[in-house]
């Protein structure tokens, strides 16, 4: 169970946040909340008008409240060694950097939207960005309920940084085009702010080019995808070392990988300790293919300057035959050791994120070792790591990898 400090829980935002706890079913704990103000709701956990207040001891602080707490909330988060997740949004260049000096002594995380369906339209409107290029004029208009206080919203203003990081041009951000008196420059990016009613909150960009326009939108109806998005990102920060995060970290690490297939029957040949100006290795696959023994995973490494090991998976039934090829070499005059393990399984794990995040293969290795189940033979790529392990341990760790990664 995580245990939760909510900095504003009696805002609209810390309301939601408490709600969705309340609803995870003991996954999260709201251990206190903080908030200078009174609300008529009522709370299982205690609630203090200061950090400095608080008793009891958390796992992570999720902070909606204003720009001006952000200080507060650094300090306390440095002084518990609590990592901080802030919701707070309008947040000025003066709190941005007080953040970023944090995440040098305790993970921090720091989105402009906690929304997963915003997020997304950030990469959408840089893709855009990148196609239409400087051909299309792009206006972002960001709807709110009439008592959000900050203008522009974070989400808007992150929405222009993601279009003018994709420019080679240096953008200039208009905000609305009150007695302006001129045309629309090339670099502009238009931004407007609308506030009325209990709206949650709608962000539009366009891309206004000759004669066509080409709109990417998203509008959330309850603040509960916000929350929700609070709550997995604290999931995610706890236990982080030191650092900055945002939601794409979050979602790639979701994402890293989403696949795993498994192959039985397998078998590794590893041939140890040969030497490099034999031409040895390249033989060995040679004689192998005349032998009509189809070879899958291949890993080589250099034990020393003067040799070579190599190391290769098959299917069992093959391994004999391919064992025979070997020997006509070594038969020849080449030294080598030869090692071999049947009744081995191959686990493929795939996912496109694994490129966006490091450390996977790290994760797996650490994931395993707690299984106590070893690695015979591991070959990687930017999207997939192939690894064989005993046949007898294949499924707990399937599951194993499974739980760590999400996947399905």
């Amino acid at each position: 169970m995580i245990s939760v400090i909510i900095n504003g829980i009696c805002g609209q935002m810390g309301r939601a946040v408490y709600a969705a706890i309340q609803a995870q079913n003991g996954a999260f704990s709201a251990v206190a909340g903080v908030d200078p103000f009174d609300s008529p709701q009522a709370y299982t956990c205690p609630v203090y008008k200061t950090l400095d207040e608080i008793k009891e001891q958390a796992d992570v602080i999720i902070d909606f409240s204003i720009p001006a707490s952000t200080p507060e909330i650094i300090r306390y988060a440095l002084e518990k060694k609590i990592p901080a997740v802030i919701g707070t949004t309008g947040l000025g260049e003066r709190e941005l950097k007080l953040i970023r000096s944090a995440s040098e002594h305790v993970a921090m995380f720091q989105t402009g939207n906690m929304s997963l369906g915003v997020n997304l339209q950030v990469e959408l409107v840089q893709l855009a960005s990148s196609t239409l290029g400087s051909n299309f004029d792009v206006e972002i208009i960001e709807t709110h309920h009439r008592k959000k206080v900050d203008s522009p919203s974070g989400t808007a203003l992150m929405l222009a940084h993601a279009v003018s990081s994709i420019s080679p041009e240096d953008e200039e951000l208009v905000f609305g085009r009150h007695e302006k008196n001129k045309r629309r420059t090339d670099n502009e990016i238009g931004i407007h702010s609308v506030r009325g009613g209990t709206v949650v909150g709608e962000h539009q960009v366009q891309f206004i080019g000759n004669d066509e326009i080409i709109e990417i939108s998203h509008k959330a109806f309850s603040k509960q995808v916000f929350a929700q998005g609070a709550l997995r990102a604290a999931k995610f920060l706890v236990g982080k070392k030191s650092g900055l995060y945002n939601m794409k970290n979050v979602v790639t690490e979701h994402d890293a990988a989403s696949r795993l297939f498994s192959l039985e029957n397998q078998a590794v040949v590893i041939i140890r300790s040969f030497a490099k100006e034999d031409a040895f290795a390249s033989r060995v696959f040679d004689v192998i293919a005349e032998h009509g023994v189809f070879v899958d995973m291949i890993a080589c490494s250099e034990p020393d300057e003067q040799s070579l090991s190599i190391g290769f998976s098959l299917n069992e039934s093959e391994l004999s035959e391919a064992l025979n090829a070997i020997n006509e070499l070594t038969r020849n005059g080449y030294g080598c050791d030869i090692r071999t393990r049947s009744d081995l399984t191959k686990l493929t794990l795939e996912g496109t994120g694994m490129a966006l995040q490091h450390g996977v293969a790290s994760q797996l290795f650490s994931t395993l070792r707690k299984e106590n189940i070893h690695i015979w033979l591991i070959t990687t790529s930017e999207t997939r790591i192939e690894f064989c392990v005993e046949s007898v341990h294949a499924l707990r760790a399937a599951d194993a990898i499974r739980e760590k990664f999400h996947i399905g």
